[in-house]
């Protein structure tokens, strides 16, 4: 197919034309009606958010622009059918999980998943077995599980009808899972991927292989992390004959907007595009360009770029950094604010930028900055005397498969109460508590609570990370559990 054509976008433009006077919802009228302060920087974007209007299509019933922009993508990725999504990947973990799982299968997934993944197994009422993932030696990072392992869990665990896993993690950091997707699928066991930070993977070497390429089943991307589409703005795609269309297109429209976002799918149709556009020539010379970049990273002396695991593939277009002095990762980002430099997210010992898929950012003028704010730097550096531990990674202390302890139908019975963190371990949790980003919970409710989980919570929280779920801002810090 021409993969230059862009016919969502197309189709809104000729909205945005034709039409003499909104009769129909949103309420700011193509952005005639809006408030004064915000017109400005809304106005061109307000003229394409349309509604389901004659020439536009229906996304849960498209015959039109939306049908021919599916075909489009799906044709570039090689799948049997692939989606729009305008509520994030969220959603796609939450319909491939309902969609192919029911009440009581039992499912081996990675324990270092996405909060959305294991609120999809609570929705869809499934019996997990969590799996830990790998240790990147270099930086304490949770990678995926080896093959080896999914594999044993697999053979440990022969009623199992899905395997979850989550590739790359958040740092873009890539385990060899192929074997162990190839084996699922050869016992029958249908292959579910949150592939959220790899929509780019297409592109081949040196970045990392899609899983879709690998075999997977269902494989949901984040085009708004490292494509150019909005934020939200996300690809669930079915890659086998063993999933059914008709149950992923049922529960998409159950658990997805009835009033979808035109000018979020319109950016889905046009990073489509752009991702289609770039050739081998492109390839080298942005990979040349973040080169150079970490390059200049490297000459700096208050920073330094973490250290890589050889047992793993990483993808380029994430840049991991840490100071070279005693400050803690969130320690570095706040002055990298200072600066205006606002990178994806900071953990206790590092700080992850994310880079854009294009070679014409100016990182030289960008290099020169932080240069000049070297001496700064160097004087707080000296002040700052928080250190890190040595361990911090989100899975300290778990067991290498485990299943849910208390399952998500006896759960909703329990009474809750609360009681001090310090007096957790061994309680059942009634909360997932999240250092965000990354948002791979450390506690997940129906988990026994460990005394290593309640380090963690303390080791993330001292460091300076922002939680979900639980107030970490208080001097007296309690958890929400199940009274047994």
């Amino acid at each position: 197919m021409d993969q230059k054509q862009t016919p969502l976008f197309d189709a809104l433009c000729k909205y945005q034309k034709e039409q003499y006077y909104s009769f129909h919802v949103p309420g700011h009228k193509d952005g005639e009606i809006f408030w004064k302060t915000g017109r400005q920087p809304f106005q061109e974007l307000l003229k394409i958010d349309a509604t389901e209007i004659a020439g536009l299509d229906d996304l849960y019933h498209p015959t039109g622009p939306i049908a021919d922009a599916l075909r489009l993508l799906s044709d570039l990725y090689g799948t049997k059918q692939s989606y729009f999504l305008v509520n994030g990947s969220t959603v796609g973990n939450l319909v491939m999980v309902k969609a192919v799982c029911r009440p009581g299968d039992q499912v081996i997934v990675q324990r270092n998943s996405h909060k959305s993944i294991f609120n999809a197994l609570r929705l869809a009422r499934v019996s997990p077995i969590f799996i830990s993932p790998d240790i990147d030696y270099e930086t304490g990072m949770a990678v995926s599980p080896s093959s080896e392992a999914l594999m044993k869990a697999i053979d440990k665990y022969p009623g199992t009808k899905a395997l979850i896993l989550t590739y790359p993690n958040y740092y873009g950091v890539t385990a060899d899972i192929e074997e162990a997707i190839t084996y699922a699928r050869r016992k029958g066991i249908k292959v579910l991927v949150d592939e959220a930070h790899g929509s780019h993977f297409l592109l081949g070497s040196p970045f990392p292989k899609s899983t879709l390429a690998m075999g997977a089943d269902i494989v949901v991307h984040s085009a708004h992390k490292t494509l150019p589409a909005m934020t939200m703005g996300s690809y669930l795609h079915v890659n086998s004959t063993r999933v059914s269309i008709e149950k992923i297109e049922d529960v998409l429209g159950m658990l997805q907007s009835s009033s979808p976002s035109y000018p979020i799918m319109a950016s889905l149709d046009l990073a489509r595009a752009y991702l289609a556009s770039i050739h081998e020539e492109k390839v080298t010379s942005i990979l040349e360009t973040i080169y150079q970049f970490k390059k200049g990273l490297g000459r700096l002396s208050t920073i330094e770029l973490a250290k890589q695991d050889e047992r793993y593939t990483y993808d380029l277009l994430k840049v991991v950094i840490k100071s070279s002095g005693n400050q803690t990762g969130f320690q570095l980002k706040e002055h990298l604010h200072t600066m205006g430099i606002y990178p994806e997210m900071a953990d206790p010992q590092h700080v992850l930028f994310t880079l854009g898929l294009d070679d014409e950012s100016d990182y030289a003028a960008i290099l020169h900055h932080l240069e000049n704010g070297q001496e700064k730097w160097r004087v707080e550096q000296s002040e700052d005397s928080a250190g890190t531990g040595s361990r911090w990674a989100l899975d300290e202390g778990a067991q290498t498969d485990r299943p849910l302890d208390v399952s998500y139908d006896v759960l909703e019975g329990l009474p809750l109460k609360e009681v001090p963190l310090s007096k957790a371990a061994g309680c059942i949790a009634a909360q997932m508590v999240i250092p965000y980003p990354p948002g791979i919970p450390i506690t997940i409710a129906g988990e026994r609570i460990t005394e290593d989980q309640i380090k963690s919570i303390i080791n993330w929280r001292n460091a300076g990370a922002s939680f979900q779920g639980m107030d970490v801002s208080k001097t007296r810090l309690t958890m929400k559990v199940y009274n047994e």
